[in-house]
């Protein structure tokens, strides 16, 4: 049978078919006769949809081997989608120009991550992972012009999306938990001894290997995390263990050609950051060689010029560590003139441009230009203070921490709830069953005691959950303090200090204009400011016991006393008995401001010849502390009883549920004893 003769020609059927059927059939035609264009138009949409794809596609395949190219491409589909409405099309294009743009022009990278992102949450496509890439890029741009709040809110917009699961894509969750720990360590640089910093940067390392191992191909995954773990490394200051993670880090993602350009100029600026770090130049310009000889590419110019303009900073760094001063000195004046042209940028590097420059002015003997370039270092130093930040990330992460905690208490009492509702409707089914039979009242009581243990076990985890809150907000205001306390001695030294090294400068230049007779008026005054800097030091120094954090409470507490002791009327004496235990830094913090405050007061207030402060660590970890002096005594009703300083040291006793009893008599003195049980005080 032949295909032509099973076809029936529509007049045929017409002839064939019913009323009905013939009525369909020509409604059909003219539909297809009104709309001819129709079929064609939405083929052509298709193919214009497709071909921007591709386009956007192939311009990611070019952006290491030939950036301008691959611009043009973007450039291409985003005007093809903006002509034709496809919002896909804009969003996908706007976000990948952006990274293109990023480092060079940051405002346009921000423009551009704005309108990808709008597009996302209008389009029911924009999935969540579309939305956390625009939020990756709006992160790091804020971040490279120094809006840190900004930057953080978008870094943590995408912590909590990574924390809630809804990114499933590990190379990506790789990705941002490196851009976490880089925002960390550079915010903080160096704080090995905070050890909220170090925490931090660790649970993103862990993180990001969590992710890693999601990673189908193994050796990819496993490779993928050596930069960030050589970030962590290099963060608390272990160099030869951030070096090995980063040439681990070229060798194997080379060998996989998974290594970006980007990233390799990235990994090999922080291998020479290390060497300099050491005061290793010779070492470090072998890297910077290498980042130079990838530079010269003229297919790369433009797309690296961001980088290579950083590049210079770190030459600049090493020929002052040379001590080729005037090299250093043109290349900074250079580069500064060259960062204009990539847009608005503040980073630590050009904040510390400026001090290498001012440093190798003064070597050179020409104290004029030093002056000027330590000014602006002075006045750069100043805006980029840590403070805000701190504070910021600071509150971000207590918020985050306590917020966990009041999740899981509410869970707890939702438990409980449902528990007790649970309870209420068994015990009325119980007690109508217990008129039928004895038997069934006995089971009831059974059940229901059983019952009462579990709600006050629960209600014991809550009480428990509860305090575990309260010392949790203990601990973050002693870390605030401690780190405002670590903020102000910071600024007094690399502050108000590098302002009375500028003005001894100043009065060096102006000694050799003046008479000879003068000279020694002017000598006096540059002795006065020697004397001011060193004091303003020792104003530093004890704003941060460092003796307490490295031998322990009893040794702080000693050299303390020993040292007040020497420099006034009083002669106080410093006893310990019982062997120190170590409860934790919050505590051992908190003891030693009660008796720097109560010490402080003997020398201020109590007008005692001699003075005595006696620490007895007990052998179940409690501790007594007795403050005694020989002064005028203490005004129960007076203006010591009630005054500032005597209530903060009620509040820090009230916060580690300690006892304080006083105990003074006017004309023989005054004494404070102090009690403290470790099991009413847990470290976070």
């Amino acid at each position: 049978m032949l295909l032509e003769k099973s076809i029936i020609s529509p007049f045929a059927f017409c002839k064939k078919a019913t009323f009905l059927q013939r009525a369909l059939l020509i409604l059909i035609l003219l539909f297809i006769k009104i709309l001819p264009g129709y079929g064609q138009a939405e083929k052509e949409s298709g193919m214009d949809t497709s071909s921007i794809l591709r386009l956007i596609e192939k311009a990611m395949g070019l952006t290491d081997k030939s950036p301008d190219q691959a611009l043009q491409y973007l450039d291409e589909a985003l005007k093809k989608s903006a002509k034709t409405g496809f919002d896909k099309g804009v969003a996908l294009a706007s976000i990948k120009m952006g990274k293109w743009y990023f480092g060079s022009n940051n405002d346009k990278s921000i423009q551009l991550a704005r309108i990808a992102l709008d597009k996302f949450e209008k389009n029911t496509w924009g999935t969540v992972e579309h939305k956390a890439e625009a939020h990756l890029l709006l992160a790091e741009s804020y971040d490279e012009k120094g809006q840190t709040d900004s930057s953080a809110y978008f870094y943590y917009l995408l912590g909590s999306e990574m924390e809630a699961g809804n990114i499933n894509d590990p190379e990506f969750a790789v990705a941002v938990f490196t851009k976490l720990t880089i925002f960390w360590v550079n915010l903080d640089y160096g704080s090995v001894s905070n050890k909220e910093y170090l925490k931090t940067i660790r649970r993103f390392v862990e993180k990001a290997n969590a992710a890693a191992k999601k990673i189908t191909d193994q050796e990819d995954g496993r490779s993928s995390v050596y930069f960030i773990q050589g970030a962590y490394y290099h963060g608390i200051r272990q160099f030869d263990s951030a070096r090995y993670f980063y040439k681990r880090y070229i060798d194997e993602r080379e060998r996989l050609k998974k290594l970006g350009v980007q990233r390799k100029i990235s990994t090999l600026f922080n291998i020479a950051d290390t060497y300099l770090q050491q005061d290793e130049p010779d070492e470090a310009m072998k890297y910077i060689s290498e980042i130079k000889e990838i530079g010269k590419d003229p297919a790369k110019t433009k797309y690296l010029a961001f980088y290579i303009t950083f590049i210079d900073f770190l030459t600049a760094k090493a020929l002052y560590q040379q001590k080729q001063y005037a090299a250093a000195i043109a290349l900074l004046s250079r580069t500064h003139e060259e960062l204009k042209k990539t847009g608005s940028h503040f980073r630590n590097e050009i904040v510390e441009s400026y001090k290498i420059s001012a440093d190798s002015y003064e070597a050179m003997g020409n104290y004029k230009k030093a002056l000027e370039q330590k000014n602006i270092y002075l006045e750069l130093y100043d805006s980029l203070s840590k403070k805000d930040k701190i504070d910021m990330i600071s509150r971000l992460e207590v918020r985050y921490g306590i917020a966990e905690k009041d999740k899981e208490l509410a869970l707890q009492k939702l438990t409980l709830t449902e528990v007790n509702n649970s309870n209420r409707n068994k015990n009325f089914l119980l007690a109508g069953i217990s008129l039928f039979a004895f038997l069934i009242v006995v089971i009831f009581a059974l059940w229901r005691n059983r019952n009462v243990s579990t709600q006050k076990l629960q209600l014991q985890k809550i009480d428990n959950l509860q305090q575990k809150i309260k010392i949790e907000r203990l601990n973050a205001s002693i870390a605030g303090e401690q780190k405002e306390r670590t903020r102000m001695a910071r600024e007094l030294h690399d502050g108000i200090g590098g302002l009375i090294s500028a003005a001894k400068m100043n009065f060096e230049l102006a000694r050799k204009k003046i008479p000879q007779e003068s000279a020694g008026d002017f000598t006096d005054g540059l002795k006065l400011l020697e004397e001011a800097g060193i004091e303003l030091r020792q104003a530093a120094h004890n704003l941060i016991p460092e003796t307490l954090l490295q031998e322990g409470l009893s040794a702080a507490v000693a050299a303390y006393c020993e040292r007040l002791s020497s420099k006034g009327t009083t002669t106080i004496s410093f006893q310990s008995f019982g062997e120190q235990q170590h409860i934790g830094p919050s505590y051992d913090l908190t003891i030693y401001r009660i008796i720097q405050e109560l010490v402080h007061n003997i020398i201020k207030h109590a007008r005692a010849k001699t003075a005595m402060v006696q620490l007895n660590f007990h052998p179940d970890n409690s501790l007594s502390i007795t403050v005694e002096d020989d002064g005028i005594g203490m005004k129960q009703d007076g203006d010591h009883a009630d005054g500032m300083g005597l209530k903060n040291i009620h509040n820090r006793v009230k916060e580690l549920n300690g006892s304080l009893e006083i105990k003074s008599e006017t004309g023989k003195g005054t004494g404070f004893y102090l009690e403290f049980q470790p099991e009413n005080f847990e470290t976070a």
